[in-house]
Protein backbone atom coordinates (compact mmCIF):
# COMPACT_ATOMS: atom_id res chain seq x y z
CA UNK A 1 0.00 0.00 0.00
CA UNK A 2 1.39 3.30 -0.73
CA UNK A 3 2.04 5.29 2.16
CA UNK A 4 0.55 8.55 -0.46
CA UNK A 5 -2.15 6.76 -0.31
CA UNK A 6 -2.95 7.97 3.23
CA UNK A 7 -1.53 4.60 5.37
CA UNK A 8 0.06 5.65 8.22
CA UNK A 9 3.56 3.72 9.02
CA UNK A 10 4.16 3.43 13.17
CA UNK A 11 7.31 2.78 14.86
CA UNK A 12 10.22 0.67 14.79
CA UNK A 13 13.43 0.90 13.73
CA UNK A 14 15.54 0.68 10.35
CA UNK A 15 13.91 -1.56 7.93
CA UNK A 16 10.83 -2.15 9.24
CA UNK A 17 8.35 -2.05 6.34
CA UNK A 18 5.33 -2.11 8.35
CA UNK A 19 1.97 0.27 7.38
CA UNK A 20 -0.70 0.82 9.73
CA UNK A 21 -4.09 2.80 9.56
CA UNK A 22 -6.12 5.82 7.62
CA UNK A 23 -3.31 8.45 8.16
CA UNK A 24 -5.34 9.65 11.20
CA UNK A 25 -4.78 9.78 14.84
CA UNK A 26 -6.00 6.55 16.61
CA UNK A 27 -8.96 7.88 19.00
CA UNK A 28 -10.36 4.16 19.07
CA UNK A 29 -9.42 3.30 22.51
CA UNK A 30 -9.56 5.75 25.28
CA UNK A 31 -6.81 5.63 27.37
CA UNK A 32 -9.37 7.43 30.94
CA UNK A 33 -12.10 8.76 31.10
CA UNK A 34 -13.09 11.62 33.46
CA UNK A 35 -16.39 13.41 33.99
CA UNK A 36 -16.75 17.13 36.36
CA UNK A 37 -19.83 18.42 37.91
CA UNK A 38 -18.98 22.68 37.50
CA UNK A 39 -20.52 25.25 38.71
CA UNK A 40 -20.46 28.97 37.92
CA UNK A 41 -17.30 31.18 38.79
CA UNK A 42 -16.36 34.64 37.76
CA UNK A 43 -13.02 34.14 38.52
CA UNK A 44 -11.94 30.41 38.80
CA UNK A 45 -11.53 27.92 36.29
CA UNK A 46 -12.02 24.26 37.24
CA UNK A 47 -9.38 22.01 35.79
CA UNK A 48 -9.68 19.06 33.90
CA UNK A 49 -7.01 17.84 32.61
CA UNK A 50 -3.00 18.73 32.83
CA UNK A 51 -0.70 17.53 30.79
CA UNK A 52 2.06 17.88 33.10
CA UNK A 53 1.01 18.21 36.75
CA UNK A 54 2.88 18.93 39.64
CA UNK A 55 1.13 16.55 41.46
CA UNK A 56 -1.45 13.27 40.79
CA UNK A 57 -4.53 15.56 42.95
CA UNK A 58 -5.87 15.82 39.18
CA UNK A 59 -6.28 13.67 35.92
CA UNK A 60 -2.91 13.42 34.31
CA UNK A 61 -1.80 11.22 31.82
CA UNK A 62 1.60 11.72 30.80
CA UNK A 63 1.78 13.82 27.53
CA UNK A 64 3.82 11.63 25.65
CA UNK A 65 1.04 8.90 25.29
CA UNK A 66 -1.51 11.24 24.78
CA UNK A 67 -2.65 11.60 21.29
CA UNK A 68 -6.13 13.01 21.04
CA UNK A 69 -8.54 14.65 23.92
CA UNK A 70 -11.98 15.35 24.25
CA UNK A 71 -14.33 17.22 25.85
CA UNK A 72 -17.89 16.63 25.73
CA UNK A 73 -20.78 18.75 27.62
CA UNK A 74 -23.10 16.12 28.90
CA UNK A 75 -25.27 18.04 30.99
CA UNK A 76 -28.04 20.32 30.94
CA UNK A 77 -26.69 23.34 30.28
CA UNK A 78 -23.82 25.19 28.53
CA UNK A 79 -20.49 25.22 29.55
CA UNK A 80 -16.64 26.28 28.22
CA UNK A 81 -13.93 23.79 27.40
CA UNK A 82 -10.64 26.38 27.96
CA UNK A 83 -7.87 24.99 26.49
CA UNK A 84 -4.00 26.39 27.66
CA UNK A 85 -1.15 26.50 24.98
CA UNK A 86 1.33 28.98 25.23
CA UNK A 87 1.98 32.07 23.56
CA UNK A 88 5.31 32.38 20.89
CA UNK A 89 6.56 36.13 19.81
CA UNK A 90 9.15 34.53 17.21
CA UNK A 91 10.36 31.20 16.27
CA UNK A 92 12.21 30.85 20.04
CA UNK A 93 10.83 33.13 22.37
CA UNK A 94 8.26 31.87 24.43
CA UNK A 95 5.54 34.00 26.49
CA UNK A 96 2.88 33.70 28.79
CA UNK A 97 0.09 30.99 28.91
CA UNK A 98 -2.70 31.94 26.62
CA UNK A 99 -6.52 30.13 26.43
CA UNK A 100 -8.98 28.90 23.58
CA UNK A 101 -12.51 29.37 25.02
CA UNK A 102 -14.73 27.04 23.12
CA UNK A 103 -18.73 27.39 24.49
CA UNK A 104 -20.18 24.12 24.16
CA UNK A 105 -23.95 23.70 23.96
CA UNK A 106 -25.43 20.64 25.96
CA UNK A 107 -24.38 17.33 24.22
CA UNK A 108 -21.58 18.96 21.88
CA UNK A 109 -18.07 17.84 21.85
CA UNK A 110 -14.46 19.09 20.79
CA UNK A 111 -11.75 16.98 19.98
CA UNK A 112 -8.02 18.14 19.20
CA UNK A 113 -5.05 15.51 18.57
CA UNK A 114 -2.59 16.40 21.47
CA UNK A 115 0.56 17.23 19.15
CA UNK A 116 2.63 20.60 19.10
CA UNK A 117 0.38 23.38 19.27
CA UNK A 118 0.88 26.91 20.04
CA UNK A 119 -0.49 30.12 20.42
CA UNK A 120 1.15 32.36 17.70
CA UNK A 121 2.05 36.58 17.26
CA UNK A 122 1.01 36.31 13.41
CA UNK A 123 -0.18 33.55 10.91
CA UNK A 124 3.53 33.03 9.46
CA UNK A 125 5.25 28.94 10.29
CA UNK A 126 7.83 29.81 12.35
CA UNK A 127 10.52 28.04 11.41
CA UNK A 128 13.45 28.14 12.79
CA UNK A 129 16.40 27.80 10.73
CA UNK A 130 15.91 26.40 7.40
CA UNK A 131 18.53 23.59 6.20
CA UNK A 132 18.12 23.05 2.22
CA UNK A 133 19.94 20.59 0.42
CA UNK A 134 22.55 20.48 2.20
CA UNK A 135 25.50 17.73 2.30
CA UNK A 136 26.84 17.14 5.77
CA UNK A 137 30.33 18.42 6.85
CA UNK A 138 32.91 15.77 5.31
CA UNK A 139 34.69 15.53 8.49
CA UNK A 140 31.93 13.86 9.69
CA UNK A 141 31.88 16.40 12.61
CA UNK A 142 30.29 20.12 14.13
CA UNK A 143 31.94 21.89 16.58
CA UNK A 144 29.73 22.15 19.42
CA UNK A 145 30.76 25.75 20.22
CA UNK A 146 32.04 23.60 23.64
CA UNK A 147 35.70 23.22 24.62
CA UNK A 148 36.57 20.31 27.57
CA UNK A 149 37.54 22.87 30.83
CA UNK A 150 41.20 23.27 31.64
CA UNK A 151 42.37 19.48 32.16
CA UNK A 152 39.36 18.31 32.64
CA UNK A 153 40.02 15.18 30.48
CA UNK A 154 43.57 14.44 30.85
CA UNK A 155 42.99 10.64 31.85
CA UNK A 156 41.47 7.42 30.04
CA UNK A 157 39.45 6.34 33.53
CA UNK A 158 36.18 4.90 31.93
CA UNK A 159 33.38 6.06 32.40
CA UNK A 160 34.72 10.00 33.39
CA UNK A 161 33.22 12.96 34.34
CA UNK A 162 34.69 16.11 32.83
CA UNK A 163 33.47 20.06 32.56
CA UNK A 164 32.02 21.84 29.60
CA UNK A 165 33.14 25.84 29.40
CA UNK A 166 29.79 26.40 28.27
CA UNK A 167 27.09 24.52 30.25
CA UNK A 168 26.18 20.95 29.44
CA UNK A 169 22.89 21.86 27.77
CA UNK A 170 23.55 21.00 24.15
CA UNK A 171 24.36 17.27 25.58
CA UNK A 172 21.76 14.59 25.42
CA UNK A 173 22.43 10.76 26.74
CA UNK A 174 23.22 8.80 23.46
CA UNK A 175 25.31 11.44 22.00
CA UNK A 176 28.19 10.20 20.54
CA UNK A 177 31.03 13.38 20.60
CA UNK A 178 34.65 13.35 19.22
CA UNK A 179 37.58 15.19 21.17
CA UNK A 180 40.56 15.07 18.84
CA UNK A 181 40.70 11.60 17.39
CA UNK A 182 38.92 9.78 20.78
CA UNK A 183 34.78 9.08 20.12
CA UNK A 184 32.97 9.14 23.71
CA UNK A 185 29.61 8.33 24.62
CA UNK A 186 27.18 10.58 26.60
CA UNK A 187 25.91 8.71 29.95
CA UNK A 188 24.53 11.17 32.06
CA UNK A 189 24.40 15.04 32.30
CA UNK A 190 23.13 17.53 35.28
CA UNK A 191 19.78 17.09 34.16
CA UNK A 192 20.06 13.60 33.26
CA UNK A 193 22.23 11.52 35.04
CA UNK A 194 21.36 7.43 35.03
CA UNK A 195 25.32 6.74 35.89
CA UNK A 196 26.37 8.33 38.87
CA UNK A 197 24.24 9.84 41.87
CA UNK A 198 25.43 13.19 41.51
CA UNK A 199 27.05 15.51 38.34
CA UNK A 200 27.43 18.84 38.93
CA UNK A 201 26.41 21.64 36.39
CA UNK A 202 28.37 22.22 33.57
CA UNK A 203 29.69 18.82 33.54
CA UNK A 204 28.91 15.24 31.55
CA UNK A 205 29.46 12.11 32.07
CA UNK A 206 30.76 9.76 29.23
CA UNK A 207 31.96 6.08 28.22
CA UNK A 208 35.56 6.27 26.40
CA UNK A 209 36.90 4.44 23.31
CA UNK A 210 33.88 4.04 21.45
CA UNK A 211 33.67 3.33 17.42
CA UNK A 212 37.47 2.00 17.18
CA UNK A 213 38.79 5.00 18.52
CA UNK A 214 41.53 4.64 21.82
CA UNK A 215 41.01 6.23 25.07
CA UNK A 216 43.61 8.87 25.35
CA UNK A 217 44.53 11.84 27.95
CA UNK A 218 43.50 15.52 26.19
CA UNK A 219 45.36 17.82 27.54
CA UNK A 220 44.72 21.98 28.00
CA UNK A 221 41.36 22.34 26.05
CA UNK A 222 40.14 20.46 23.22
CA UNK A 223 37.55 21.44 21.34
CA UNK A 224 34.26 18.78 21.76
CA UNK A 225 32.53 17.85 18.31
CA UNK A 226 29.77 16.40 17.61
CA UNK A 227 30.18 13.36 15.57
CA UNK A 228 28.31 11.20 12.60
CA UNK A 229 29.96 9.16 10.68
CA UNK A 230 28.01 5.51 10.19
CA UNK A 231 27.40 4.23 13.40
CA UNK A 232 27.60 0.99 12.36
CA UNK A 233 31.64 1.03 12.01
CA UNK A 234 34.59 2.56 13.35
CA UNK A 235 34.88 6.25 13.16
CA UNK A 236 37.42 6.21 10.69
CA UNK A 237 36.47 3.43 8.29
CA UNK A 238 34.73 6.10 5.73
CA UNK A 239 36.02 9.65 4.92
CA UNK A 240 32.70 10.94 4.97
CA UNK A 241 28.96 10.73 5.62
CA UNK A 242 27.94 7.70 3.40
CA UNK A 243 25.38 4.36 3.82
CA UNK A 244 27.25 1.29 3.84
CA UNK A 245 27.15 -1.32 1.53
CA UNK A 246 23.78 -2.85 2.53
CA UNK A 247 22.21 0.77 2.42
CA UNK A 248 22.61 1.34 6.01
CA UNK A 249 23.14 4.84 7.94
CA UNK A 250 22.97 5.35 11.91
CA UNK A 251 24.37 8.78 13.84
CA UNK A 252 23.59 9.89 17.31
CA UNK A 253 22.63 13.45 16.16
CA UNK A 254 20.85 14.96 12.98
CA UNK A 255 24.73 16.37 11.74
CA UNK A 256 25.11 18.80 14.47
CA UNK A 257 21.98 20.59 13.29
CA UNK A 258 19.13 21.09 15.77
CA UNK A 259 20.95 22.05 19.35
CA UNK A 260 21.03 24.86 21.25
CA UNK A 261 21.85 25.68 24.33
CA UNK A 262 18.97 27.86 25.94
CA UNK A 263 16.55 28.78 22.74
CA UNK A 264 14.24 25.84 21.75
CA UNK A 265 16.76 23.51 20.01
CA UNK A 266 15.53 20.05 17.82
CA UNK A 267 14.45 19.24 14.79
CA UNK A 268 10.68 20.20 13.60
CA UNK A 269 8.66 17.27 13.27
CA UNK A 270 7.69 16.69 9.19
CA UNK A 271 10.21 19.48 8.02
CA UNK A 272 13.05 16.21 7.38
CA UNK A 273 13.71 15.08 3.16
CA UNK A 274 17.10 13.50 3.01
CA UNK A 275 18.38 13.06 -1.16
CA UNK A 276 20.81 10.57 -2.46
CA UNK A 277 23.28 11.42 -5.10
CA UNK A 278 22.62 9.19 -8.74
CA UNK A 279 25.46 6.65 -9.73
CA UNK A 280 28.07 7.50 -12.21
CA UNK A 281 27.25 6.28 -15.08
CA UNK A 282 28.92 5.80 -19.38
CA UNK A 283 26.62 5.48 -21.94
CA UNK A 284 26.85 4.86 -26.04
CA UNK A 285 24.09 7.37 -26.96
CA UNK A 286 22.64 4.29 -29.14
CA UNK A 287 18.69 3.98 -29.50
CA UNK A 288 17.53 0.79 -31.24
CA UNK A 289 19.48 -1.95 -29.15
CA UNK A 290 17.74 -4.84 -28.09
CA UNK A 291 18.35 -8.08 -26.53
CA UNK A 292 17.53 -9.99 -29.80
CA UNK A 293 19.76 -7.42 -31.72
CA UNK A 294 22.98 -8.95 -33.17
CA UNK A 295 26.21 -6.74 -31.48
CA UNK A 296 28.65 -7.09 -34.81
CA UNK A 297 31.32 -9.50 -32.28
CA UNK A 298 32.81 -12.51 -34.19
CA UNK A 299 32.20 -15.78 -32.15
CA UNK A 300 34.70 -16.93 -29.64
CA UNK A 301 36.80 -13.95 -30.36
CA UNK A 302 38.11 -12.10 -27.04
CA UNK A 303 37.60 -8.52 -26.84
CA UNK A 304 39.27 -5.40 -24.50
CA UNK A 305 38.51 -2.30 -23.00
CA UNK A 306 39.35 0.08 -20.62
CA UNK A 307 37.56 0.65 -18.00
CA UNK A 308 37.59 3.47 -14.45
CA UNK A 309 35.44 3.37 -11.52
CA UNK A 310 34.40 6.04 -9.05
CA UNK A 311 37.52 7.71 -9.90
CA UNK A 312 39.49 5.04 -8.65
CA UNK A 313 42.89 3.81 -11.02
CA UNK A 314 41.62 2.98 -14.60
CA UNK A 315 41.49 -1.29 -14.65
CA UNK A 316 43.54 -1.55 -18.25
CA UNK A 317 42.34 -4.14 -20.76
CA UNK A 318 39.53 -5.73 -19.15
CA UNK A 319 38.23 -8.90 -21.59
CA UNK A 320 35.68 -10.96 -22.24
CA UNK A 321 35.07 -13.63 -25.25
CA UNK A 322 32.48 -13.96 -26.92
CA UNK A 323 30.16 -17.20 -27.09
CA UNK A 324 30.75 -19.39 -29.45
CA UNK A 325 27.07 -19.48 -30.77
CA UNK A 326 25.55 -16.25 -29.67
CA UNK A 327 26.65 -13.13 -31.09
CA UNK A 328 23.46 -11.38 -30.18
CA UNK A 329 23.52 -8.52 -27.30
CA UNK A 330 21.25 -10.79 -25.03
CA UNK A 331 20.28 -14.07 -23.15
CA UNK A 332 22.86 -16.02 -20.27
CA UNK A 333 25.55 -16.15 -23.15
CA UNK A 334 24.94 -12.95 -24.77
CA UNK A 335 27.46 -10.27 -24.87
CA UNK A 336 26.21 -8.02 -21.59
CA UNK A 337 26.19 -11.37 -20.02
CA UNK A 338 29.97 -11.90 -20.71
CA UNK A 339 30.62 -8.42 -19.69
CA UNK A 340 29.11 -8.59 -16.85
CA UNK A 341 30.73 -11.74 -15.75
CA UNK A 342 33.98 -10.32 -16.67
CA UNK A 343 32.83 -7.30 -14.27
CA UNK A 344 31.84 -9.31 -11.54
CA UNK A 345 35.07 -11.78 -11.61
CA UNK A 346 37.69 -7.95 -10.82
CA UNK A 347 35.03 -7.37 -8.22
CA UNK A 348 36.35 -10.31 -6.15
CA UNK A 349 39.72 -9.77 -7.49
CA UNK A 350 42.92 -7.66 -6.15
CA UNK A 351 43.25 -5.02 -8.39
CA UNK A 352 41.66 -1.44 -9.74
CA UNK A 353 38.22 -2.61 -9.95
CA UNK A 354 38.19 -4.19 -6.53
CA UNK A 355 35.15 -4.17 -4.48
CA UNK A 356 34.32 -1.50 -7.13
CA UNK A 357 30.75 -2.46 -8.28
CA UNK A 358 29.69 -2.33 -11.93
CA UNK A 359 27.10 -3.26 -13.53
CA UNK A 360 26.22 -2.98 -17.45
CA UNK A 361 22.74 -3.50 -18.73
CA UNK A 362 20.46 -2.33 -21.86
CA UNK A 363 18.34 0.62 -20.96
CA UNK A 364 16.27 2.56 -23.61
CA UNK A 365 17.72 1.16 -26.30
CA UNK A 366 21.25 1.56 -25.37
CA UNK A 367 24.08 0.05 -23.96
CA UNK A 368 24.70 1.80 -20.30
CA UNK A 369 27.57 0.71 -17.41
CA UNK A 370 26.55 1.94 -14.18
CA UNK A 371 28.44 2.26 -10.78
CA UNK A 372 27.48 0.29 -7.97
CA UNK A 373 27.91 3.43 -5.63
CA UNK A 374 26.08 6.59 -5.29
CA UNK A 375 28.51 8.72 -4.43
CA UNK A 376 29.17 11.88 -5.22
CA UNK A 377 32.49 10.67 -6.95
CA UNK A 378 30.51 7.79 -8.45
CA UNK A 379 31.46 7.79 -12.01
CA UNK A 380 32.38 5.19 -14.87
CA UNK A 381 34.88 5.61 -17.89
CA UNK A 382 35.05 3.49 -20.91
CA UNK A 383 38.38 3.84 -23.05
CA UNK A 384 40.35 1.80 -25.50
CA UNK A 385 42.55 -1.25 -24.49
CA UNK A 386 46.24 -1.35 -25.58
CA UNK A 387 47.32 -4.90 -25.27
CA UNK A 388 46.92 -5.98 -28.83
CA UNK A 389 43.70 -8.36 -27.92
CA UNK A 390 40.58 -7.20 -30.12
CA UNK A 391 39.04 -3.91 -29.41
CA UNK A 392 35.45 -3.67 -28.04
CA UNK A 393 35.11 -0.12 -29.18
CA UNK A 394 34.34 0.76 -32.07
CA UNK A 395 33.62 -3.25 -33.85
CA UNK A 396 30.45 -3.89 -34.79
CA UNK A 397 27.61 -2.42 -33.39
CA UNK A 398 30.00 -0.60 -30.78
CA UNK A 399 30.48 3.29 -31.08
CA UNK A 400 34.06 4.08 -30.93
CA UNK A 401 33.42 5.99 -27.61
CA UNK A 402 31.17 6.23 -24.64
CA UNK A 403 29.99 9.35 -22.52
CA UNK A 404 30.54 9.62 -19.10
CA UNK A 405 28.02 11.07 -17.12
CA UNK A 406 29.15 11.78 -13.49
CA UNK A 407 26.90 11.34 -10.08
CA UNK A 408 24.85 14.45 -9.30
CA UNK A 409 21.81 15.29 -7.17
CA UNK A 410 19.25 15.59 -9.41
CA UNK A 411 16.23 18.01 -10.72
CA UNK A 412 14.18 17.90 -7.54
CA UNK A 413 10.46 18.42 -9.66
CA UNK A 414 8.84 17.37 -12.62
CA UNK A 415 6.40 19.71 -14.82
CA UNK A 416 3.38 18.95 -16.02
CA UNK A 417 3.78 19.59 -20.16
CA UNK A 418 -0.16 21.12 -20.38
CA UNK A 419 -0.20 23.32 -17.05
CA UNK A 420 3.54 24.08 -16.30
CA UNK A 421 2.92 23.31 -12.90
CA UNK A 422 5.90 21.58 -10.85
CA UNK A 423 5.53 18.42 -8.47
CA UNK A 424 8.12 17.02 -6.14
CA UNK A 425 9.42 13.87 -7.46
CA UNK A 426 9.46 10.52 -5.31
CA UNK A 427 12.83 11.00 -4.83
CA UNK A 428 13.47 11.53 -1.19
CA UNK A 429 13.39 10.16 2.30
CA UNK A 430 10.95 12.20 4.23
CA UNK A 431 9.69 11.91 8.05
CA UNK A 432 5.83 11.49 8.15
CA UNK A 433 5.52 13.98 11.99
CA UNK A 434 5.74 11.20 14.35
CA UNK A 435 9.35 9.60 13.68
CA UNK A 436 9.16 7.39 10.85
CA UNK A 437 10.79 7.94 7.66
CA UNK A 438 9.67 7.11 4.64
CA UNK A 439 11.52 6.05 1.54
CA UNK A 440 9.90 7.53 -1.71
CA UNK A 441 6.44 7.87 -0.23
CA UNK A 442 6.03 4.63 0.10
CA UNK A 443 7.73 2.37 2.98
CA UNK A 444 8.74 3.00 6.21
CA UNK A 445 12.75 2.75 6.54
CA UNK A 446 13.71 3.83 9.72
CA UNK A 447 13.19 6.57 12.23
CA UNK A 448 14.09 9.82 13.68
CA UNK A 449 14.31 11.62 16.92
CA UNK A 450 13.32 15.04 16.85
CA UNK A 451 15.17 16.19 20.12
CA UNK A 452 17.80 14.31 19.90
CA UNK A 453 18.25 13.83 15.81
CA UNK A 454 19.42 10.54 15.98
CA UNK A 455 18.62 8.90 12.78
CA UNK A 456 18.41 5.41 11.19
CA UNK A 457 17.44 3.92 7.84
CA UNK A 458 17.91 0.98 5.55
CA UNK A 459 17.63 1.34 1.89
CA UNK A 460 18.83 -1.59 -0.10
CA UNK A 461 18.73 0.30 -3.02
CA UNK A 462 21.12 2.99 -2.14
CA UNK A 463 24.37 1.39 -1.13
CA UNK A 464 27.21 3.32 -0.44
CA UNK A 465 25.33 6.41 -0.96
CA UNK A 466 25.93 10.03 -0.18
CA UNK A 467 23.18 12.36 0.63
CA UNK A 468 22.06 15.76 1.11
CA UNK A 469 19.55 16.72 3.43
CA UNK A 470 16.98 19.64 4.38
CA UNK A 471 15.18 20.46 7.52
CA UNK A 472 14.20 22.93 9.87
CA UNK A 473 15.67 23.44 13.58
CA UNK A 474 15.31 25.73 16.40
CA UNK A 475 12.20 26.83 17.23
CA UNK A 476 8.90 26.52 19.00
CA UNK A 477 7.42 23.78 17.06
CA UNK A 478 11.12 21.43 17.27
CA UNK A 479 12.64 18.60 19.21
CA UNK A 480 10.18 16.90 21.04
CA UNK A 481 6.51 17.23 22.68
CA UNK A 482 6.79 19.01 25.22
CA UNK A 483 4.50 19.91 28.25
CA UNK A 484 7.10 21.53 30.60
CA UNK A 485 10.48 22.89 30.89
CA UNK A 486 11.53 20.68 32.75
CA UNK A 487 15.28 19.39 32.51
CA UNK A 488 17.27 20.59 29.39
CA UNK A 489 14.04 21.45 27.57
CA UNK A 490 13.04 24.95 27.51
CA UNK A 491 10.00 24.90 25.74
CA UNK A 492 6.43 24.19 25.96
CA UNK A 493 4.86 23.37 22.64
CA UNK A 494 1.76 21.58 23.14
CA UNK A 495 -1.60 21.32 24.90
CA UNK A 496 -0.79 21.88 28.61
CA UNK A 497 -4.24 21.96 30.32
CA UNK A 498 -7.53 21.91 30.22
CA UNK A 499 -9.96 23.71 32.40
CA UNK A 500 -13.76 24.28 32.56
CA UNK A 501 -16.93 26.92 33.75
CA UNK A 502 -19.89 27.24 33.13
CA UNK A 503 -21.95 30.67 32.03
CA UNK A 504 -25.45 29.35 34.23
CA UNK A 505 -25.44 30.58 37.62
CA UNK A 506 -28.17 28.58 38.48
CA UNK A 507 -27.32 25.15 37.66
CA UNK A 508 -24.34 22.36 37.42
CA UNK A 509 -22.74 21.68 34.15
CA UNK A 510 -21.16 18.70 33.48
CA UNK A 511 -18.05 18.02 31.33
CA UNK A 512 -15.74 14.91 30.40
CA UNK A 513 -12.79 14.81 29.19
CA UNK A 514 -11.55 11.85 27.50
CA UNK A 515 -7.70 10.99 26.49
CA UNK A 516 -6.79 9.15 23.57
Amino acid sequence: MAYGNGATPTGGGAGISAIRGNGKAKFSKPIDTKTKSITYSATVNNLLLDLAPASDVETNTAASVVSAVKVKNDGYVPALAIFQFYRYTDATTEGAAEYLHFLLNPDEEIVLPATRGIIAEDAEQYIGTAVSATAPNSAEKVDTGDNVASGELNNTTDPVVFELDNGHEKYRVGDKLRVENEIIRVEGTFDNNPTASTVADNHIVVSRAWNGSTAASHSGTPDVYYAFFNDYYDFDTYTLSQSDNLGRWKSSNFFGYGRAASAEGGLMAGSIAIQFYTQGKAVFNLSDITANTESGLTASTEYEFDITADGGTTFDNLSFTVDSSNTKFGGSTGIIAKIQDALDTQYYTAGNLFEKKVTVGLEGGDIVFRSGSFLAASAIAIGAGSSGTAEFLGTGRIPSAATSIDARIETETITNPVTNATTYKQIFIRDDGRGNLIWKNERVVGTVNYETGAIEWTISERPNAEFVVSVLHTSAMSGKLATSTTGNNVRINSLRQILGNTPQQKCEAILTVTTY
